[in-house]
């Protein structure tokens, strides 16, 4: 101790730094304290997020079943649905019955027959045919038992039983024809050169 240090003033010193420690050691017991209350913070924030993703996934999982249980829901409901369509009769389709027609159009072409009804009513048949090809074509009506595509002759289709016919039309050309016809079997063609060959011909059926 020098001369000039005197019991006091070592004493006050002294003092001095000891509160100096106990502040330090104040200070650093409350920053063990908030890092202590930081841990335990994050500690209750992680079983949050914890909680949270496995409420989020069984969440999603839930939703995931629920559409896959509508898809199939909605997958047998087509399944089972009964589609419009003939009417049913004994357990099996039957298709609708064709009304015989009294008037048929026609229209021919390169090389086709094309009647509005393949199937007439017995009696007076108006025919109402029209050349929408490019060359010229006639419309033969023929009775016969066989198929309107076993008639060829030579070059030509067989025309015995023909009931009636419209003759040569030019393209564009339209013509009318009524005949009475009895139920049976009949080919509709046209009998020009090569056209019976080229498929020109369609069954046609009077009841």
């Amino acid at each position: 101790m020098s001369a000039t240090e005197s019991p006091a003033h070592y004493g006050l010193a002294a003092g001095e730094e000891q509160a100096r420690s106990e502040r330090i050691e104040e200070r650093l017991a409350r920053i063990e304290v908030q890092i202590e209350r930081g841990n335990r913070e994050g500690r209750s924030a992680g079983r949050a997020f914890s909680i949270f993703a496995i409420f989020a996934l069984l969440l999603a999982a839930g939703t995931m079943l629920a559409v896959v249980a509508k898809l199939q829901a909605k997958s047998t409901a087509v399944t089972n649905t009964v589609m419009p369509g003939p009417a049913m009769h004994g357990g099996t389709s039957q298709p609708a019955a064709a009304v015989p027609a009294s008037r048929v159009a026609v229209g021919l072409r390169e090389f086709s027959v094309n009647p509005s009804s393949t199937i007439g009513r017995a009696g007076r048949i108006t025919f109402d045919v029209r050349n929408s090809g490019a060359v010229a074509h006639e419309f033969v009506v023929v009775r016969t038992n066989k198929p309107a595509s076993a008639l060829l002759k030579g070059a030509r289709a067989d025309e015995t039983g023909n009931v009636g016919e419209t003759g040569d039309l030019a393209p564009g050309q339209a013509k009318t024809i009524r005949l009475d016809l009895k139920a049976g079997h009949y080919a509709l063609l046209c009998n020009l050169p090569g056209h019976y060959a080229a498929g020109q011909h369609i069954d046609f059926t009077v009841r």
